[in-house]
């Protein structure tokens, strides 16, 4: 009997420590595969677009393991390791200089989005392999792995028993279990739950695609003005403005009315960041007015206009920016001419007019939501 005894306390030994093996091979293996995430760019190209292949869930991912360790990140415990990666120009210089780019586009993000700063980065840049950017958390096993406390001397199994003696051992923890797949894998960290993964993937949607504008200049000629702009790539916007004064005198006959409605849609040439750069763009409108001063003839007419434009729009706090910028082209009204007299307005004769240069010119407020 002292002989079985010994046996079944070496085959319960033998199993905890199996266990305990596959459960810190499984969690280091995890920790290698999952700590990777993946940031693509289009070849040749060094500018992120968060929305397009993939980098939007990354972004989430990277973010999630960010906060969970962000204590230790800002004490210099953990280093968050960035790895640039460019083949597609025609020399080695070329290739390093683009991935060290795009290693920088990543670190801003992290930057500006989660307080981080430049030495909590371990960056290389390579000039092979593809066009992308990779970031690795390394977190030591040993804070993944429970506390084991050493087993308590074995019992001794009473003669009379024939049946196996259940073996108790710790349950795996969760985050050495496989995940179901390698899209819903985090870094190093258990799965979430459905309530804490919307919460992960909001966080890292939170990309503003509208923002409202008006025109402070306008201000001065008393035309309020509003504009609606969609940034829908990372490159093209388009944008609605309205502008519009009705103010009116009966006696003395003075009129100030004028209401334009111009849509327009841009290219930004240097996109530093999302509404942060310089535009081109094209636009057109059209519009009516009626004007006089209550002591001479009165304009009354309507006209089109097109043209094109160009400015910069630089970020001032979370949410607001400041835009500056101009717009030529060409514009044709058909006015037509009255004289006001004893509260009749005489038509006198129309005319065309036809004018080319500057038709705008604004410094405007920019709320991005």
């Amino acid at each position: 009997m002292n002989v079985l005894n010994r046996m079944n306390c070496h085959i319960r030994l033998l199993t905890v420590a199996i266990l305990l093996t596959i459960s810190a091979l499984k969690l280091s293996a995890e920790e290698k595969g999952d700590s990777v995430l993946t940031f693509r760019f289009f070849s040749g190209r060094d500018m992120f677009y968060s929305p397009a292949l993939n980098n939007e869930v990354e972004l989430a991912k990277l973010f999630s393991c960010v906060d969970q360790y962000k204590e230790k990140i800002n004490d210099h415990k953990l280093s968050l390791h960035v790895d640039g990666y460019s083949n597609s120009k025609a020399s080695d210089k070329e290739n390093l200089r683009i991935a060290k780019i795009r290693s920088n586009r990543v670190k801003s993000e992290l930057i500006t989005r989660k307080g981080l700063k430049e030495d909590n980065f371990v960056t290389h840049n390579h000039a092979e392999q593809g066009n992308f950017v990779t970031v690795r958390l390394f977190i030591p096993v040993e804070e993944l792995l429970p506390s084991i406390e050493e087993p308590a001397e074995t019992p001794v199994v009473p003669e009379a028993v024939d049946e196996v003696e259940e073996v108790i051992v710790a349950e795996e923890p969760a985050s050495a279990q496989e995940p179901e797949s390698a899209d819903q894998s985090e870094l190093t960290e258990p799965a979430p739950t459905s309530e804490v993964a919307e919460n992960i993937v909001s966080e890292g949607n939170k990309i503003e695609h509208f923002a409202l504008k008006t025109n402070l200049l306008y201000y001065a000629a008393l035309m309020p003005n509003v504009q609606i702009e969609w940034m829908f790539t990372n490159r093209w916007s388009a944008a609605l403005e309205f502008q519009g004064a009705w103010y009116a005198k009966e006696d003395p006959h003075k009129v100030y009315r004028v209401s334009t409605l111009m849509p327009e849609v841009r290219y930004w040439v240097i996109d530093r960041s999302r509404w942060h750069g310089m535009y081109v763009g094209l636009f057109i409108g059209g519009g009516l007015y009626d004007l006089c001063n209550g002591k001479t003839e009165g304009h009354k007419g309507e006209g089109g206009l097109a043209g094109i434009s160009a400015g910069y729009m630089w970020p001032v706090s979370k949410h607001l920016s400041l835009e500056a910028g101009i717009g030529l082209g060409y514009m044709q009204l058909r006015d037509k001419v009255y004289t006001p007299l004893d509260g009749h307005f005489l038509y006198q004769y129309t005319k065309t007019i036809n004018y080319f240069g500057p038709l705008r010119l604004n410094f405007s407020l920019v709320w991005r939501f």
